[in-house]
């Protein structure tokens, strides 16, 4: 089967702009975030070459929604919930039911934005990372 790349993409630019005026609600961004986190924990099996990304997709989404990260370009934010919006539709280019080709799509446009916000992403991680750490210091400190 071949993917009609120019379709998947027109879909996408659709998702994007469904990202746009989501963002605008916190609400309906978290749910859209909580929604496609559960579609991928479902599916986990089926998206594994593109988990770890998915999980630093999700951690971001969640984190500048939420307010507690908000040092991502809006353009990136954009794609991000874009690109979990579109894996959240059933009936996109391939339709998720699909036996084993259902998710070819998905996961081009998931490794597609995850690519296009590499270096977002790793400013997030680290400061993921720091936040962690920091947490870990301070729990330490308060048991010693």
């Amino acid at each position: 089967m071949r993917l009609n790349r120019k379709k998947i993409l027109d879909f996408f630019k659709k998702s994007e702009s469904r990202a746009t005026l989501i963002l605008n609600d916190k609400s309906k961004a978290s749910n859209t975030i909580k929604d496609a986190l559960g579609k991928a924990i479902t599916n986990k099996g089926e998206l594994e070459g593109v988990w770890g990304k998915m999980v630093l997709l999700f951690g971001v989404a969640k984190d500048y929604v939420n307010g507690d990260y908000t040092e991502i370009p809006k353009r990136s934010i954009v794609a991000i919930l874009g690109g979990l919006i579109y894996f959240l539709s059933p009936l996109d280019v391939v339709p998720d039911f699909v036996p084993i080709l259902g998710f070819i799509d998905d996961i081009f446009i998931l490794n597609l934005v995850y690519k296009q916000v590499i270096k977002d992403l790793e400013k997030y991680k680290a400061w993921k990372d720091a936040q962690i750490k920091f947490i870990d210091n301070v729990d330490g400190s308060a048991t010693t």
